[in-house]
Parts: structure tokens; C-alpha cells; sequence
């Protein structure tokens, strides 16, 4: 019967420190990205931890347009 106790405990404490490991890792993680973050750092851009999502501001009920940013090229005038 104390052998089952035991087991019990055994297994609720890898759990919790299961459970504790990722919230610590996570907020570990967040904060590190904050700091890169506020740094401005470019990396963030091809880093395969961080997600990146383009986030616009419009009014209600309008659309996004796919496109190409045009770009003023200088040639030679004729």
C-alpha cells in the first residue's frame, strides 16, 4: 500500500516539474524575444522560433490588395 503512494507521489512530481520546466522555458523564450525585439534586431526575421505576422490597421470593411511595392527607377531620358 506504501509502494503505491509512493508511485503516486513519484509521478504528480514529475508532472509538476514537467509543467513548471515549460512555463519557465516559455517565459524564458518571450523575454528573449522582447529584448530582440526592442533592439530591432533582423534576425527575428528568419528565426524559426518566432512566428511572423503582418498585422494592418484599416477601417471596417476594407480589403487587401495583393501587389508589388512600384519602385522609381532612373534611366537615361530620351
Amino acid at each position: 500500500m506504501a509502494a503505491a503512494g509512493m508511485i503516486a507521489w513519484g509521478c504528480s512530481a514529475v508532472v509538476l516539474f514537467g509543467v513548471a520546466s515549460y512555463v519557465v522555458f516559455e517565459g524564458l523564450k518571450r523575454w528573449r524575444v522582447g529584448l530582440r525585439l526592442s533592439t530591432l534586431d533582423e534576425s527575428l526575421l528568419s528565426d524559426d522560433g518566432v512566428s511572423v505576422e503582418v498585422i494592418t490597421d484599416a477601417p471596417t470593411g476594407s480589403s487587401m490588395v495583393g501587389g508589388v511595392v512600384a519602385e522609381f527607377v532612373e534611366g537615361p531620358r530620351n
